[in-house]
């Protein structure tokens, strides 16, 4: 593993970007956020730092049935609790004392992207049929505060196994620096033109998100994709945001730059892929696992 810093004057958030496989284990996220910690920029610091969608992962609990789960896009507010518990207690595994007062000598907050385990990642092309759920948490270091949101928006291969997170305000967190918007992956998505073609339930979230997003006005948008190797991706939903609410100053997001099903002569650069996931500056780090060292 190789670890390459690319920084910018004036930094507001840092990336973590994992060129190369990922399987989320609780022991090298948390070596992997010490090794960010050595190898920071000296005299730099940021607001955020912001990982992508299922940098760790835990397993689903047996006990939690679907007959548990009810109707898995309004589920069981029991069983949503349930997951966010077991999810925090890794968050908190990783984030412990001494790693949290190294980071916050670098950056006020950071976001984990955690998801239960599944056998396929979650994008578009690939149908899930397994339950899981897919969260964020927020850790304000210098209040020693957490927070969490999840996915609200699933893509349509997963709508049907996703334990989706129905209370859209969760996405909305104040804090000292002003109104943070938290996005899981096809969360932004929302925010794409062509979302305004989605029917029936889907609708209904979509119009939601955006009234409560334009009567939050949130200052920052995060998001996290968990896989971004063509800029395309999400370059129309950025647009949309953009007009959508003007009161965003900042955004940015962080997916790992890999895709095992899409030939690597079809991803587009590096380069290009970061530029068009942001409108601030930023630290990178470039995390190029072995097999994509180039």
């Amino acid at each position: 593993m190789e670890i390459e810093v690319r920084k910018e004057p004036n930094p507001s958030i840092a990336r973590v970007i994992i060129a190369g496989e990922w399987e989320g284990e609780l022991r090298e996220a948390r070596q992997l956020l010490e090794d960010i910690y050595e190898n920071w920029p000296k005299s730099r610091k940021v607001k955020f730092i912001i990982t992508c969608g299922g940098f760790i992962q835990f397993n689903w609990p047996g006990s939690i049935s679907p007959k548990d789960i009810g109707d898995n896009k309004y589920p069981n507010d029991k069983v949503v609790d349930r997951l966010v518990a077991i999810a925090e207690e890794h968050v908190n595994s990783i984030l412990n004392k001494d790693l949290c007062r190294k980071l916050s000598e670098v950056t006020d907050y950071i976001t984990l992207g955690i998801d239960s385990f599944k056998e396929e990642i979650s994008t578009t092309q690939n149908y899930i049929n397994q339950p899981h759920i897919e969260l964020v948490f927020l850790k304000d270091l210098r209040q020693d505060k957490l927070y969490w949101t999840g996915k609200s928006y699933p893509t349509p291969a997963q709508e049907n196994s996703l334990v989706r997170i129905a209370n859209l305000e969760t996405h909305f967190i104040n804090l000292d620096v002003g109104k943070v918007m938290i996005l899981g992956c096809h969360d932004l998505s929302i925010f794409n033109p062509r979302s305004q073609n989605a029917k029936g339930w889907r609708r209904n979230v979509n119009e939601d998100f955006k009234k409560l997003a334009k009567k939050e006005k949130p200052l920052y948008a995060l998001h996290h994709p968990h896989t971004t190797v063509k800029r395309r991706t999400w370059l129309n939903a950025w647009s949309g945001l953009r007009k959508t609410l003007p009161s965003v100053k900042q955004y940015a997001g962080a997916g790992r730059y890999y895709e095992s099903n899409r030939e690597r002569s079809e991803w587009d650069t590096l380069d290009k892929v970061l530029k068009d996931t942001k409108n601030t500056a930023t630290i990178d780090f470039v995390i190029w696992r072995k097999q994509e060292v180039i």
